[in-house]
């Protein structure tokens, strides 16, 4: 009876071991998360505080981009998958084109 208490114990303790290995297996997309999370600070940089817009296109390009900011935030903040993070890097991606619209047509240095 000892030897079985003490080959169940064993179990657990190896089945406990292995999980914490099998999980970070399947949790492979580090590059997207690394790479949505650099686009999304990086539209953060030029959404958080706009520019003034006097033109009412470059100020719609920007209420979008910021938008694409909130959204993809959103998406960070529970993203649990590989298809998260390259959704939440898609939006973000979005919205640094829009940006770069706006600052365009402000005559405005923006992302490259």
């Amino acid at each position: 009876m000892t030897w079985l208490w003490i080959g169940l114990a064993a179990a657990v303790l190896a089945c406990g071991a292995l999980v914490p290995v099998l999980v970070r297996r399947r949790h492979t997309g580090g590059d997207e998360e690394i790479s949505a999370r650099a686009r999304y600070l990086r539209l953060g940089h030029y959404v958080d505080v706009p520019e003034p817009a006097d033109d009412p296109e470059a100020a719609t390009l920007l209420r979008k981009a910021r938008e694409r900011w909130h959204s993809s935030g959103a998406i960070l903040a529970t993203a649990a998958s590989e298809k998260d993070f390259e959704m939440a890097g898609r939006l973000a991606r979005q919205g640094l084109r829009l940006v770069g619209q706006a600052y365009r047509l402000l005559g405005l240095p923006g992302p490259k």
